[in-house]
Parts: C-alpha cells; sequence; structure tokens
C-alpha cells in the first residue's frame, strides 16, 4: 500500500502546500473543503458513445465553463479556443469580478497574502472566506501579533457583506472625523482605519451585494487610495482562474468572458462544466454535460464524467504573487483521468478534431 503524500492542493486558490492525501486517495488533513475530494474510485461515470453524440447531434459549438483550471489545461483550452474547437467562458463570484473590473479601470493598490501577514495591522475582511478559502485566517494568522516588530496586535473586523450604501457611508466617516452625525459603528471603524498603518481590505466571494457590486467595488476603491495619501491601505482578493486568465492574456492579449455562477445560457451550444479551482459550490445552471466535482444529477447535468482533481502541473495561486508545483499524489493510482483528458474523449466523440 502506498504511502501518504503531502502536496499543494488544486482546489482554492490559496493553493496549501501541506494537504495530506492518504493510501486511499483521500485528503486526510488539514480539515478544510479538500476533504470531500477523492479518487475516481467513488464517482460513476453517467455517460456512454451514443447518448454522447445524441447530445451533440445538432451540430452545435461547444461551450466550455469553468471557475478557473491548472496550467496544462489552460494552455490546451486556450489553444482549442483559438482553433475554434470551444468556447471557454470563466464562472466568477460577482464580487471577485467586479474588484477587478473596477482594478484594471480605475487602479487600485493591492498586496500580496504575504505582505498581509507580515505588516497588516488592521485587516477588513468582507465576505464569505471560510466557505470558499476555508483555512484562508489560519494561513494568513490573522488573530496574531503582527510579526513585523513593532509589537502591535492585528485589528479584525468581519462582515458578511457591503452595499453600496453602506460603504458610502462607510467612506463619508473616513473622510469626516469631526462629523457628529456620524453612527457610532462608523465613527469606531473609520477611527480603527485612521489610526492604522497598514490597513488591507481583504474581498471574498459574496463580499457585495450582487445588483450594486461594481458600484461597491468602486467606493471600496475610493477608500484604499485615498488612505494611500497618508498611510498604507491594499486591497487583497483570491482568483480562482489566476492561471486560466494569464495564459488566455499571454497568448491571445485579450480578456475571457466572464459569467455569473447562476446565469443560466440559450441551447445555443452544447454546454460542459468543467469542475475546476474554488469550486465549493453545488451546479445551478444546466449543463449538457459535467466534467469532474460530484454528480449533479440527470436534472442538472444531462451526462456525468469523473475526473480526479489531481494532475502534475503548475497552478497560480490566487494572489497571482507565486507558481506552485502540482503533482499527482503518489497515494493516488496514476490511471484517473484528468478533467482536460476526460474533455478530450468529448471532443474525440462528437467529432471535433483534436490537434
Amino acid at each position: 500500500m502506498s504511502e501518504s503524500s503531502r502536496v499543494v492542493c488544486p482546489l482554492c486558490p490559496l493553493h496549501c502546500d501541506d494537504v495530506l492525501v492518504a493510501s486511499d486517495g483521500k485528503v486526510s488533513e488539514p480539515a478544510c473543503a479538500a476533504k470531500k475530494f477523492t479518487t475516481l474510485d467513488s464517482q460513476t461515470e453517467r455517460i456512454s458513445g451514443v447518448n454522447l453524440r445524441q447530445i451533440a447531434s445538432t451540430g452545435k459549438p461547444i461551450r466550455v465553463i469553468t471557475t478557473g483550471v491548472d496550467l496544462v489545461a489552460a494552455r490546451q483550452l486556450v489553444q482549442w479556443q483559438q482553433e475554434g474547437t470551444v468556447d471557454v467562458k470563466l464562472e466568477s463570484d460577482p464580487s471577485v469580478r467586479a474588484i477587478g473590473t473596477v482594478t484594471r479601470r480605475d487602479g487600485i493598490v493591492s498586496a500580496t497574502l504575504s505582505e498581509l501577514v507580515t505588516h497588516a495591522d488592521l485587516v477588513w475582511l468582507i465576505g464569505d472566506a471560510q466557505t470558499e478559502w476555508p483555512r484562508f485566517e489560519d494561513r494568513i494568522r490573522l488573530d496574531q501579533p503582527v510579526p513585523n516588530g513593532s509589537g502591535k496586535t492585528r485589528v479584525v473586523k468581519r462582515w458578511e457583506r457591503w452595499t453600496a450604501d453602506f460603504a458610502g457611508r462607510m467612506h463619508h466617516a473616513i473622510e469626516h472625523p469631526n462629523d457628529d452625525s456620524i453612527e457610532s459603528e462608523f465613527q469606531s471603524r473609520a477611527n480603527d482605519f485612521r489610526s492604522s498603518e497598514y490597513a488591507a481590505v481583504v474581498i471574498a466571494p459574496g463580499a457585495f451585494d450582487p445588483e450594486e457590486a461594481e458600484m461597491t467595488a468602486a467606493m471600496v476603491a475610493r477608500i484604499v487610495r485615498r488612505r494611500n495619501e497618508s498611510a498604507r491601505c491594499v486591497c487583497i482578493t483570491l482568483d480562482p482562474a489566476s492561471t486560466m486568465r494569464g495564459v488566455h492574456a499571454w497568448q491571445t492579449n485579450e480578456s475571457l468572458a466572464v459569467v455569473d455562477s447562476d446565469e443560466e445560457f440559450a441551447s445555443d451550444a452544447f454546454t460542459v462544466r468543467v469542475v475546476g479551482i474554488g469550486e465549493n459550490h453545488p451546479l445551478t445552471r444546466r449543463v449538457d454535460l459535467q466534467i469532474g466535482g460530484e454528480d449533479p444529477g440527470a436534472d442538472l447535468a444531462k451526462a456525468f464524467m469523473p475526473a480526479s482533481p489531481w494532475v502534475n502541473s503548475m497552478v497560480v495561486r490566487g494572489d497571482g504573487s507565486v507558481t506552485l508545483p502540482l503533482e499527482v499524489p503518489a497515494a493516488v493510482s496514476g490511471e484517473s483521468s484528468t478533467a482536460i483528458e476526460q474533455l478530450k474523449r468529448v471532443l474525440g466523440k462528437t467529432g471535433n478534431a483534436i490537434c
């Protein structure tokens, strides 16, 4: 029996490098969302060459939706897209997408996770980091003293969600310290913000009201930029699609199309959902085929192909700061197919060329 393997985790944009995979292929530690992922042995393929050809018999183009993939898969998807074989779309959380849009349009002061750990004496954490990035607070050591030698205790404030109105009121409180009409919560948080030497605003999935996400993100960017006139303030998020975005931009000089996680599609294409990095939610839209993850059932996916999350490749951490090596754990059977290998099978069965 193979011994346990300690590897880089491919399942969330933190990409922790201390994940232990047991001899049965299951993640034995740490206790996070990665534990629910197993090998192909626990999944049953719900597809055949016959029904796949029936699904794609209309000759529709193939639409591939993913939250993010490793370097090998990203290169292959970009190549297929350039050849016209598939149309790739990124599935993104509205809050993460909004802060990215604002950053590209207006600019923002950003930082890496290691800079937050070393320097931040104040952290505002907005959104559902616990669900989406299960070990974030542990890995970033949010509730420990700042390790830069100052002896300061790090102040952490958590919010489930900001609306545009809330962000505007927070900005007003920060800009007008002598306004007695400001509510006590805003006064208190504004005072903490103004007294910090290095503040970090962390945007997690679900941070903003989806209907106001870009407006709220713009206000957050304004708060961050203004604070940098007198002290250090940064904005941090983790993008599961960092690898895919980078590869696509390098090879095409263009941005990938992005869709909401609950957006329904017209039946103008054969839709394949490739479960990738950061897939912590069950499928809500209907697709023709899901590759990887857990089988959502025939009502949501007409067909299902299991895929191993483990792959010999590379991946960019969600803050874009470092490239990490991925590998198939020694404890896992080499017979398990990856998502991109399964997608090659699909393209072959539907008559698309594989180059």
